[in-house]
């Protein structure tokens, strides 16, 4: 008499239920990461954006106040009656004074006026004021009616208590001056610091990532234990469909059948486990006649 062959054990590493848990946490970790870096990148972007616009919008009402306030120190008219930019040196100190004040005041670190020549005719840093900018294009666009900002970082900067500061975030913004006819006469060129904004927005993007990290994890871990319960009902479904649609192992003497787990049952009890069957016990004609010869029946009578 043959041997009882056991089942085939598979390993874990061929496990198809294994590898799609692996597939899922592999899938999912770089989901993560894409999900979590787009997300930061996109919520620093957009807040940049804002800054930058606040800033430049924040330049524009500055420049406005500023005009009007030195608007008689810095507004003349030539022979022709032309409106132009000047500033009358025996004025300079007082118009330097008030505007250092009120620059103080609005905390801007640094201000140039520019003429319609691309001349520096005044600015918080003394040591630059007459010098001719005829290369600067940001400037060209400001004289050619445009208003233009950027946000940038200055490795080095003076600001305007004539103090040196390094890496500072600096929002940049070229203003037009015009003429009350609306000819353009000249330009701002108004610095604002938002380093301190910006260091918040870094604090803001690392507070939702971790937010998102939170909610995320949450969310794959219930989809995680979900995947891990199906694959095991997959799994147990699979091995019982194996074994009835394959080779039983039946005991020669008593018909036990040897189960996935290797215990052995009654093969009523094992079929009425792994299938929608049910056992209702009676006697066949043979038997019948075997057991109970007293009664005379025959496997004739029985059919």
């Amino acid at each position: 008499m043959q041997k009882p062959q056991h089942a085939h054990m598979h390993t874990h590493e061929d496990d198809p239920n294994r590898r799609l848990r692996r597939f899922f946490l592999l899938s999912s970790s770089i989901s993560f990461i894409v999900i979590l870096t787009l997300s930061g990148t996109g919520i620093f972007l957009a807040f940049k954006n804002y800054i930058h616009n606040e800033a430049e919008s924040s330049a524009v009402r500055i420049s406005e106040a500023l005009l009007e306030q030195g608007r008689s120190d810095l507004i003349h008219r030539d022979a022709q009656g032309n409106a132009r930019l000047g500033l009358d040196p025996e004025n300079f100190q007082e118009f330097d004074r008030r505007l250092r004040e009120t620059l103080r005041a609005l905390d801007v670190p640094k201000i140039k006026i520019f003429t319609a020549g691309k001349t520096i005719l005044y600015s918080t840093e003394r040591a630059i004021i007459g010098r001719l900018d005829s290369e600067n294009k940001k400037l060209e666009q400001a004289l050619g009616g445009e208003i233009y900002s950027q946000l940038e970082t200055e490795g080095e900067f003076w600001d305007l208590e004539d103090e040196q500061r390094f890496d500072v975030d600096i929002v940049e913004t070229y203003i037009p001056i015009s003429d009350e006819n609306g000819r353009v006469i000249g330009a701002y060129e108004i610095y604002l610091d938002v380093s301190r904004y910006q260091h918040d927005v870094i604090h803001f993007v690392i507070f939702s990532l971790a937010i998102i990290t939170a909610v995320l994890a949450f969310i794959f871990l219930i989809i995680y234990a979900q995947l891990r319960k199906a694959t095991g009902i997959i799994h147990s479904k699979t091995e019982q469909i194996k074994v009835l649609s394959g080779l039983l192992p039946i005991c020669s003497f008593c018909k036990k059948i040897r189960d996935e787990n290797g215990n052995w049952e009654m093969l009523e009890e094992y079929i009425s486990s792994h299938s929608e069957s049910e056992f209702s016990h009676s006697f066949c004609p043979e038997c019948v006649a075997k057991h109970y010869p007293e009664l005379g029946l025959t496997e004739k009578d029985h059919t």
